[in-house]
């Protein structure tokens, strides 16, 4: 056997050992960073990258990572995030025929935004199985309690996302809920989780809308409360127009415990005065979109982050 023949053996059972592989590169942010618009730190901030968070990489150059996170796409420097190569089996044919025919019983829900995370468990801190685009298909085992769902992936994986990264499948709208505690244990219908789904669904168009104080509609930009009631209003559902005012008048009060998706939050961000100066709309799996005058744009974010610490009250206006 001569040596090109070697090579070509040994390359081709290297070929065959790592098909059955695919590799994607992560990063995670070492410090918070900003996200830019182009490779240069005199392009336009997007947004930011917080510490210890985790993406997927689409690119890596030049001392510049092109990352999605957040909805946004952008670049950050590469010195401020470590970057690891994750391996993941490929699921051959017959396997991935296997799971499909199987999940072909389930119903089938709609994934609605980019980067949407699939996690090991129904908290924002577990781990992240993977991310999904919007547009991909799911199938529902289940609809857990306090906004998340349980599915599976075409390629098998089982995991839980937040009920509002999701459009659910139509067998579920007529079927019924316990309220798992809500004012005089009446049942909740999916009906009525549909509207609020449809709510969250048309809030999130507005994400990237500009801040703008007293501002109630996307020419304008909004505030806080403008945002909450502009969203409403399309539903046919007056609120007030301050965040205070609303906390006074709408809806029925419940607790921190009891919140779903579609409930209005509100919060003290001066600090200790117990006063209601900002609201913003739960998504479930622990985050909330609300009009941002920090981030100075509508966003999501983690409920048990900076705004935690402020929380006030939660009520419910849809009924």
């Amino acid at each position: 056997m001569n040596l090109r023949s070697l090579i070509a053996i040994t390359l081709g059972i290297f070929l065959m050992f790592f098909s059955a592989k695919a590799f994607a590169q992560s990063a995670q942010a070492k410090s918070t960073i900003n996200i830019r618009s182009a490779p240069s730190t005199s392009s336009k901030i997007l947004g930011v990258f917080p510490k210890g968070f985790k993406t997927q990489v689409l690119s890596n150059a030049g001392g510049w990572v092109k990352i999605s996170y957040d909805g946004i796409v952008g670049y950050v420097k590469s010195d401020y995030i470590t970057i690891t190569n994750e391996k993941r089996s490929a699921v051959s044919n017959t396997s991935r025929a296997s799971v499909a025919k199987t999940a072909a019983k389930a119903a089938q829900a709609t994934v609605l935004k980019d980067n949407a995370r699939l996690r090991s468990d129904m908290s924002t801190s577990s781990k992240i199985l993977k991310t999904l685009k919007s547009g991909s298909k799911v199938y529902v085992l289940s609809r857990e309690q306090n906004g998340w769902v349980k599915v599976k992936t075409l390629d098998g994986t089982v995991g839980y996302m937040a009920y509002y990264l999701l459009k659910m499948p139509s067998q579920f709208v007529s079927k019924t809920m316990s309220r798992g505690g809500y004012e005089r244990g009446q049942a909740e219908t999916f009906t009525n989780l549909s509207l609020a789904q449809r709510i969250l669904e048309f809030a999130q168009r507005f994400r990237g809308i500009r801040y703008s104080y007293g501002g109630t509609s996307p020419s304008t930009g909004f505030d806080c409360s403008g945002f909450v009631q502009f969203v409403f209003k399309n539903f046919g559902i007056h609120l007030e127009r301050t965040a205070a005012d609303m906390a006074r008048t709408n809806g029925v009060r419940i607790s921190y415990s009891e919140i779903k998706p579609g409930d209005l939050l509100f919060f003290d961000t001066d600090g200790g005065k117990n006063y209601i100066n900002h609201v913003g709309i739960y998504l479930g799996g622990g985050k909330f979109i609300h009009a941002s005058s920090a981030r100075g744009r509508v966003t999501e974010t983690d409920l048990n982050s900076y705004y935690g610490r402020f929380f006030m009250m939660a009520k419910r206006v849809i009924r």
